[in-house]
């Protein structure tokens, strides 16, 4: 076992290709107003960390500002409702909820259980009425995927207290414009 390094095989993609949650890489060059989404990890004694950001190459769209605020804020909520005693469900139908108020899906996992392994149980989603205990290691990322378009995710490690969460995870989540 590696005990220190990388998690997993970072995802970076561009403009519409961000859109795609699991984009595998291809040629595309980066272009003035592309969205960047860069998921990130590392391994320290053993444990993994998962981190996503979504940057912007020169400028960013005036359209896109409004979904990557709601992004955050989802995030923001969720993170202040992973304490113990609270469902996975409850967290995921809140994000759900917002998103759809926007007229947006969640169409990807809000999350994953995380130690030794990158993804591990529980998984984020409506379907999982698990109950979070305190000192539970989980990711939270939110995102809204336009296809062919662009997509904006924001995921954090964190750590379950009883009185809401502790990012471990830590990098500016304002627009970042390269």
């Amino acid at each position: 076992m590696e005990l220190s390094g990388v998690a997993f095989s970072p995802i970076v993609a561009f403009g519409e290709n961000t859109s795609k949650p699991h984009h595998v890489p291809t040629d595309r060059a980066v272009q003035t107003a592309d969205p960047i989404l860069i998921d990130m990890g590392c391994k320290y004694k053993g444990y993994c960390s998962d981190m996503t950001r979504t940057i912007f190459m020169g400028c960013i769209l005036e359209e896109i500002k409004p979904i990557y605020d709601l992004v955050r804020k989802n995030q923001f909520l969720a993170m202040g409702d992973a304490k113990e005693g609270n469902t996975i469900k409850m967290i995921a139908k809140a994000v759900e909820n917002g998103f759809e108020a926007n007229k947006f899906s969640v169409i990807h996992a809000l999350g994953h259980g995380i130690g030794l392994e990158t993804h591990e149980v529980p998984f984020i989603s409506l379907k999982n009425e698990t109950l979070l205990k305190e000192n539970m290691i989980i990711t939270m990322e939110p995102g809204i995927y336009l296809p062919g378009r662009y997509g904006i995710r924001i995921e954090d490690t964190i750590l379950v207290t009883k009185n809401g969460s502790i990012q471990l995870t830590n990098s500016e989540k304002n627009y970042i414009v390269i």
